[in-house]
């Protein structure tokens, strides 16, 4: 229990540093031995990422700077809200994230039997399933946006593929000034924004939808190596025609914590590593078996509650705050953080890659294509190195 509040508080701290991930501070406690138990050790890890999935959407609904798996939100920051609404919306996030992690529980008790089987038979073609949701993504566009949304794939999808291994900037954070390219630099220079009053409620049935949705993205992205949540969220919102903010707010948290759970279950029935979370499991416990996964899946429900019990006590203050700042300042913070973070991870270079990624982003919001395209960045490289 003390551990698991450790690694929740950890968590928080995390989300709230723009550029630090939960990796990070995972690979210090492990490298340094802070904790020197294994199973307190993993436990602690375990708490911070599922505390982090829930945190992590903070930033880019206060600053509009995210990551692979929460730049989606970023469209729709920069928009002065009532307290209300705030509020509103930080209860469809908590709502998203548990959710997400209760539809997933039931496969443990599954995931032994039926995982190395589908994994041994999809495997093989895995990256000519997703190279056919792609294409999928793209034709479901109406009339010439079928062409502007596979320009948009493209040249997004050859900026990861020339950048990711090329050392052009640190291999480690090239990824930041991509999205905050993007998502963030195109989103303040092209977006209109407007004061957000209207709460809408998202029907009992939309809810089912957006559940099976968030589920079977997960459960597909736990099946692919290098598959990452943010490329599961695209194909999620683009696939099942996800356009309502509050749709989107609910479904992204839904598979971060789907994911992170069912990474848990991958690696105790089949030994793979399909999330940070799992791999530091791994590096901490080595292999686990069905004990350890029922003591990681008791620390994911406890750290995701009482996680999204601190939202709820936040929710009100930060309302009331964002509720009075004009957004034209959220833009300036955004857009000086989003600097800050790409010269001191990436230096000059990674400007200039940010420069290219917010033309990209641009073009993606003057031709009408949804963002869910700029996502090629991560699902090209994928298809290319499963394929080839």
């Amino acid at each position: 229990m003390l551990f698991t509040l450790i690694g929740v508080g950890l968590g928080f701290l995390v989300a709230l540093i723009p550029g630090f991930s939960s990796n990070n501070l995972s690979m210090l406690l492990i490298t340094y031995g802070l904790i020197s138990s294994n199973y307190l050790l993993a436990v602690t890890n375990v708490a911070l990422e599922i505390s982090n999935s829930f945190f992590e959407f903070l930033l880019p609904i206060i600053a509009g700077i995210g990551n692979e798996a929460t730049a989606l939100v970023v469209d729709s920051v920069y928009a002065r809200m009532s307290e209300e609404s705030f509020r509103h919306e930080m209860g469809i996030i908590i709502g998203g994230g548990l959710v997400g992690i209760i539809v997933s529980l039931p496969l443990l008790f599954f995931a032994e039997k039926i995982y190395p089987i589908v994994y041994s038979s999809l495997n093989p073609i895995l990256g000519w399933i997703l190279l056919i949701l792609c294409i999928y993504m793209i034709w479901i566009e109406r009339g010439w946006k079928k062409f502007f949304a596979l320009v948009i794939f493209c040249l997004s999808g050859l900026l990861g593929l020339i950048v990711k291994n090329s050392g052009f900037v640190a291999t480690d954070y090239y990824l930041v000034p991509i999205f905050i390219g993007l998502y963030g630099f195109s989103s303040i220079i092209s977006k209109k924004y407007e004061k957000i009053e209207v709460i809408n409620e998202i029907g009992i049935i939309e809810k089912v939808r957006l559940i099976s949705i968030a589920f079977l993205s997960s459960l597909f992205a736990s099946l692919i190596s290098g598959m990452k949540r943010g490329q599961a969220s695209a194909l999620a919102l683009q696939l099942g025609n996800i356009t309502q903010r509050e749709e989107v707010l609910f479904i992204l948290p839904a598979i971060s914590l789907a994911f992170a759970t069912l990474s848990i279950f991958v690696l105790f029935s089949i030994g793979k590593v399909r999330s940070t979370l799992a791999y530091d499991v791994q590096q901490i416990m080595g292999e686990i078996y069905f004990p350890q996964t029922i003591l990681f899946v008791g620390v994911i429900a406890l750290s995701a509650c009482i996680s999204a019990f601190v939202l709820i006590l936040l929710a009100k203050p930060l309302g009331k705050l964002l509720s009075k700042i004009n957004s034209k300042y959220l833009k300036i913070l955004g857009f000086c953080i989003g600097c800050l973070l790409i010269i001191n991870f990436t230096g000059i270079r990674g400007m200039l890659l940010a420069f290219t990624a917010t033309c990209i982003g641009i073009l993606s919001s003057r031709f009408h294509v949804r963002s869910t395209h700029l996502m090629g960045v991560l699902l090209l490289p994928s298809i290319v190195s499963m394929i080839l």
